[in-house]
């Protein structure tokens, strides 16, 4: 069974501080208490003493006076012991001969009357080897302090003080201690409770601006981070201070660094797109040339023929690569989209019948429903989104495999296009990278396949331009590319 532990320091807080005044007021208590009872005792003990003086006194002088009477069965003689009235409620005097009672008297409300005989043969039982003088249960009487004076020929004078009204206070007092300890244990737990709830303020606006940084797009491009802690709580002469003024330059250091980095960003866009646009031309040049010197091939050696047809080859294969690489950066830029109102069903039919001629080698279905989809977005670039995942499908699965194009929609106002094969899948180790850039199934046939890895980042841009998301799920004999675009309507609002 799991130990429970208070989580919030708010908790431990009031849970320590609450048990340590609970200890220190408990611990008061009990010392006062047994202060109390110790002085009850003590109170008892003197007047045990004086009871005994006094009794003593009267029955030595009686006996020596000759006053003493003779009890009928020859017992031990006593004095008149009911001379003393105003004793306390409860004090028993008793003469013992050789450990026999043969005399005790009781005060009640200060006039004696014979002693009970349970306590008669109560203080008959009475170890006096034990200290004197000393607590003893006297029967129906209750508990009493006990003391006595020792005569000769065995007699022993007994003198009782009753411990009632002692025990009544301290209990009395006892509960009124148990009380206030209560009270105050209460009143701690409170007062601590509203203390640190004050006290802690300062940390929970950390916290706060804490949590609105950790909720923040930090991802997205060129964000800034503009949440700091307010000067009331970086004063660094405390230590909720010290952590507020540590997160303001923690907050503006990775703010600093998002800067670098969004501005580092730009730059390689830019490069990649003047690098793209600048490099167009001269490729287009050098497949004119190409070509333009293969129109003399019967004069031409074989193997410059054969050069002169990688060039070409070569040459398309960078112009397809340099037209990926500036639409992605026009893509980032979020240019580059002629959006419209469009029919998605007829986007989705073009694409599989192109993809179709194109790879007859495969099975290319089609899972379109009865009325229109419409979407708002590029035709051109949609169109490319779905031949760049049929494109895909057909490089990277054996002849035979089966690539299921379905569109549908959902109450939520999102429409779903779904491209599924039966191929062998995905090898899991480049799922997590799968929709970066020049990421590669099979690197070795990556290059007589035509694929330059950029297939899957457009797929990627294009979405995102559009609003929507784009994942993958794959395993031996299934590979589900499932796009998330938002209806017309949904877009609309939006």
């Amino acid at each position: 069974m799991r130990r429970w532990h208070p989580r919030s320091l708010r908790r431990r807080l009031v849970i320590w501080v609450s048990a340590i005044s609970s200890v220190a007021m408990i611990g008061i208590g009990a010392v006062a208490v047994m202060s109390l009872r110790d002085e009850a005792v003590s109170l008892a003990n003197s007047q045990v003493s004086n009871s005994l003086a006094a009794f003593s006194y009267s029955y030595a002088k009686a006996k020596r006076y000759g006053e003493i009477e003779q009890p009928a069965d020859g017992g031990a003689g006593h004095g008149d012991l009911n001379e003393f009235p105003g004793q306390g409620p409860g004090t028993v005097i008793a003469m013992l001969d050789n450990d026999r009672a043969v005399y005790g008297s009781a005060f009640t409300d200060g006039e004696p009357v014979p002693a009970p005989p349970d306590v008669l043969r109560a203080l008959e039982t009475i170890d006096w080897g034990k200290g004197d003088p000393q607590t003893v249960d006297l029967g129906s009487m209750g508990s009493h302090r006990v003391g006595h004076r020792d005569f000769p020929g065995g007699e022993r004078l007994v003198s009782a003080v009753s411990l009632d009204l002692a025990n009544k206070t301290v209990a009395g007092k006892g509960l009124t201690v148990a009380v206030l300890v209560i009270l105050a244990v209460a009143v701690t737990a409170v007062g601590t409770m509203i203390v640190v709830n004050y006290a802690l303020r300062p940390l929970r606006r950390v916290a706060d601006v804490a949590g609105q940084v950790a909720a923040l797009p930090l991802d997205a491009t060129d964000y800034r981070i503009t949440a700091r802690v307010s000067p009331a709580d970086t004063d660094r002469r405390s230590e909720i201070g010290v952590v507020g003024h540590t997160l303001n330059r923690l907050l503006a250091n990775v703010d600093s660094a998002l800067g670098e980095i969004a501005a580092s960003d730009r730059r390689t866009r830019q490069f990649l797109t003047d690098a793209s646009h600048e490099l167009r031309t001269p490729l287009a040049a050098i497949l004119g040339y190409a070509e333009l010197t293969r129109q003399d091939s019967e004069v031409l050696p074989p193997t410059t023929e054969y050069a002169l047809a990688r060039i070409e080859a070569e040459s398309r294969r960078m112009t397809s690569l340099v037209a990926d690489l500036l639409l992605l950066s026009r893509l980032d830029e979020g240019g580059d989209l002629e959006v419209e109102d469009l029919d998605l069903c007829d986007v989705v039919a073009d694409a599989v019948n192109d993809a179709a001629v194109s790879a007859p080698e495969h099975h290319f279905t089609i899972d379109l429903p009865d009325e229109a989809i419409w979407v708002r977005g590029d035709r051109a670039r949609l169109h490319q989104l779905l031949a760049n995942l049929l494109g895909n499908a057909r490089v990277h699965t054996p002849p035979g495999v089966t690539v299921i194009t379905s569109l549908t929609t959902g109450s939520d106002g999102w429409v779903d296009l779904v491209v599924t094969d039966d191929g062998p899948g995905i090898p899991e180790e480049i799922m997590p990278n799968l929709f970066g850039r020049f990421v590669r199934a099979d690197k070795s046939r990556s290059r007589d396949l035509g694929c330059s890895g950029l297939g899957l980042a457009i797929v990627l841009s294009i979405v995102e331009a559009h609003g929507g998301t784009v994942t993958a799920q794959s395993r031996p004999g299934r590979t589900e590319f499932r796009v998330r675009l938002p209806a017309a309507g949904q877009l609309a609002e939006n």
